[in-house]
């Protein structure tokens, strides 16, 4: 696996956004030099519908802004691969299916999958964690 891509989680922007336990090391790795970092398009979406539930739609609104503008390349679109792989790990795996299509974007591009949801460990082996909570 490559140690300059990373794929963000959910839990890893929302971490960052809201200066949580891991904040530093997300800042860290917008701002190294050389990184290429990805969000899926899942991604905007729990964390647009979560805020507007807990903060209102103006706050939601802010927060995907906010988003489209990290050095971070956005991952709109999902391919057939992605589509197999994310139902993949879905049906082997006790993971929700944004976590599923998150999952599967570190898969295809060979990248380190930055969390706090410990979901994910049951992926070990399957790809790599970078886990925020540690």
């Amino acid at each position: 696996m490559s140690g300059d891509r990373f794929v963000l989680d959910t839990s890893a922007i929302l971490a960052f956004m809201t200066e949580e336990k891991g904040a530093d090391t997300v800042e860290k790795l917008l701002s190294r030099k050389g990184n290429r970092l990805f969000i899926p398009w899942a991604v905007l979406f729990e964390i647009y519908y979560v805020t507007w539930r807990t903060r209102g739609e103006r706050e939601a609104d802010r927060r995907f802004v906010l988003i489209k503008e990290l050095p971070a390349l956005i991952l709109w679109n999902i391919e057939e691969p992605d589509v197999l792989a994310a139902a993949r790990f879905k049906a082997q795996f006790q993971i929700s299916f944004a976590d599923a299509i998150i999952a599967a974007a570190a898969f295809r591009l060979d990248a380190i999958l930055v969390h706090k949801d410990p979901e994910y460990e049951q992926l070990t082996g399957t790809i790599e964690l970078q886990s925020l909570l540690t």
